[in-house]
């Protein structure tokens, strides 16, 4: 099985070796932290967690992006 595409309208900015920024459409979203010894956490602007222990940054990113974006009807 493959990963669907990030959204195109995603970007990140890492802020140091473990946290990084998430923007969707220019507005900032949340944050993602972690390593893969404990894996990733996906937080909201409110910094609620909104999902833990994914295997790598990337798939944390992966909670912003819209089910229609990521080919999920």
């Amino acid at each position: 099985m493959t990963r669907p595409p990030l959204h195109p309208g995603m970007t990140f900015r890492q802020l140091s070796q473990w946290v990084w920024n998430i923007s969707l459409d220019g507005k900032h979203v949340g944050t993602v932290s972690g390593d893969r010894l404990g894996g990733f956490t996906a937080r909201d602007v409110d910094f609620h967690c909104i999902g833990r222990g994914y295997d790598s940054a990337e798939a944390a990113m992966q909670a912003w992006v819209p089910a229609n974006t990521a080919g999920i009807d």
